[in-house]
């Protein structure tokens, strides 16, 4: 993994809230642009295609009472991204856009049915000449990827308190990357204000690059780029 291409990575693209939505093609055009490391998230429709988008609700980006994971691709297609003429991108259609010109961070979203998302991802990949690397919240993806694709690098996502997750005994787990002894991340990508220096030189000791995410002000980059290696950003000026 070469550090220094993901130093700055465009968190779901460089999106704004008029006319550029996140997960966008638009956004991600902007990023390929300024030449930024792109973060994405894969999700999954009914029928199998793999799609760019965050939630796993269709709601605030669409305005749809209804699951991503519960409509087929054409449904979805049909969908306007916070009443932009944008629409939500497939995963195949992202690798075509990017081409290699940037690298990839690209974040498998919680999904029941990853044993049925993975192999489709990883088939993609294989076609795809450009740089990326795996990352997920889920340890189960993270082993999955270790025991089928090792040479992958893959990073486990964290946080002392994941929203995605319920019960007090698996966030604790989850916060603490108990799991890394099976699922052997190559990098770590935390919270931000969950981080320190005391956790930064833990990172390194154990030979393990360290992103940091969100990080939305120049305040909060002042306060994290010393003690991180790669910053997940949203603010452009945020860096600068």
């Amino acid at each position: 993994m070469n550090i220094e291409k993901y130093k700055y990575i465009a968190h779901r693209g460089l999106f704004n809230r008029i006319d550029t939505p996140e997960n966008s093609m638009k956004a991600f055009e902007n990023a390929i642009l300024k030449g930024y490391a792109i973060e994405l998230d894969v999700n999954m429709s009914l029928d199998g295609h793999l799609v760019v988008f965050h939630d796993t609700s269709l709601k605030r980006m669409t305005g749809i009472k209804n699951d991503v994971n519960l409509l087929n691709l054409n449904e979805l297609k049909k969908l306007k991204l916070l009443g932009t003429d944008n629409v939500i991108p497939t995963f195949e259609d992202v690798l075509m856009l990017v081409d290699g010109k940037v690298p990839l961070m690209i974040e498998i979203k919680k999904n029941e049915r990853y044993k049925e998302l993975m192999p489709k991802l990883i088939n993609l990949l294989e076609k795809y000449e450009g740089e990326y690397v795996i990352e997920s919240f889920d340890p189960r993806i993270l082993y999955w990827l270790r025991k089928n694709v090792p040479s992958i690098i893959r990073g486990q996502l964290a946080s002392k308190n994941i929203r995605e997750v319920n019960g007090r005994l698996l966030k604790f787990l989850l916060g603490k990357m108990v799991f890394n002894v099976i699922t052997k991340p190559h990098f770590i990508s935390y919270l931000y204000t969950e981080v320190n220096s005391k956790f930064y030189k833990k990172q390194k000791r154990k030979k393990r690059a360290l992103a940091v995410w969100t990080v939305k002000t120049k305040e909060e980059y002042d306060k994290i780029k010393d003690i991180s290696d790669m910053v997940i950003f949203e603010n452009e000026d945020t860096i600068k």
